[in-house]
């Protein structure tokens, strides 16, 4: 399987359950993957992940697809900004710490995993998939504020750790970079990027690598010309590629829940508006995890 920086595959298994979890994996052993990046969303939620992971890797038989998978797999440790945690950002953020030193330093076969801090950031786009159900009337100028201070401690975070943060950012452009501004810790990924060239451009400029998952493929995005033309201009050493499963299935599959075993078609896309070959395409996403996650 080619390298995915960014699915959550503890949400997926709580969509597809546990025996089709086992059977993504094995796929997703296929090829010898160098990295594979599971992210979460609340501060203590690494055991589960881990132990979701571990639950379904269990039900493989194969030996070989069972050291492929604990080769490549890496997690992150994070806070996504939801009402909550904004409002007990302090306790939320080092419950956080307190949970990464504890894993670490854990006798659990992942304990020296942890691939970086996040998802973290800003989110205001409010007509997400990934916001169904959920009630936004309480943000107001002070609670902006809340969720930049949110974002703020985790990056102080991530250079404590000396890890790699990756940037989730929805409509929230302006907030964003004001913390990154102020923190000046651009090490890590701006994931699903959702932006204009103008704006990849500031990110670029700082060093960042810029995400793109399934969302590039769809013909009736908004502004698609604008994100083909971006996955041409992108340069080579700061573009990674991410499935954000369970999300933003990719064309064919649109419909259908994501899974990180989609990634190919994503890859393929995105090697073809580059016109470059998938496998030209791999070996430099694979150089930039190499290069930012220290593997």
């Amino acid at each position: 399987m080619l390298t995915d920086t960014f699915f959550n595959f503890y949400k997926l298994t709580e969509n597809i359950g546990i025996d089709q979890g086992s059977e993504i994996l094995i796929k997703m052993a296929e090829d010898k993957p160098l990295f594979l990046l599971d992210t979460g969303t609340s501060a203590d939620d690494i055991w589960k992940r881990t132990d979701r992971f571990r639950e379904c890797i269990e039900l493989i038989d194969d030996a070989e697809v069972k050291k492929n998978l604990l080769n490549s797999i890496h997690f992150t440790a994070g806070i996504m900004p939801d009402r909550e945690s904004i409002e007990n950002r302090f306790n939320a953020v080092e419950t956080l710490e307190n949970t990464i030193n504890d894993f670490i330093d854990s006798n659990d076969e992942f304990s020296n995993k942890i691939a970086a801090i996040g998802p973290c950031g800003i989110d205001h786009d409010w007509e997400s998939i990934e916001y169904e159900d959920t009630i936004h009337d309480y943000y107001d100028h002070s609670t902006i504020d809340d969720e930049r201070n949110l974002f703020a401690l985790q990056i102080t975070l991530a250079k404590k750790f000396n890890l790699p943060v990756i940037v989730h950012s929805k409509n929230g452009f302006k907030d964003t970079i004001d913390v990154l501004k102020t923190l000046k810790w651009n090490k890590g990924i701006i994931h699903g990027f959702s932006y204009s060239k103008s704006e990849l451009d500031f990110f670029l400029d700082l060093g960042w690598y810029i995400g793109f998952n399934g969302s590039v493929t769809y013909s009736g995005k908004d502004k698609l010309g604008d994100v083909n033309e971006m996955l041409d201009y992108i340069p080579k050493e700061q573009l990674v590629i991410e499935t954000n499963s369970p999300y933003y299935a990719p064309v064919p599959l649109k419909t259908t829940v994501n899974n990180p075993s989609n990634i190919e078609y994503i890859y393929q896309y995105i090697a073809t508006k580059r016109n470059t070959t998938i496998r030209k395409l791999k070996e430099s996403v694979d150089n930039n995890c190499r290069k930012l996650f220290g593997l």
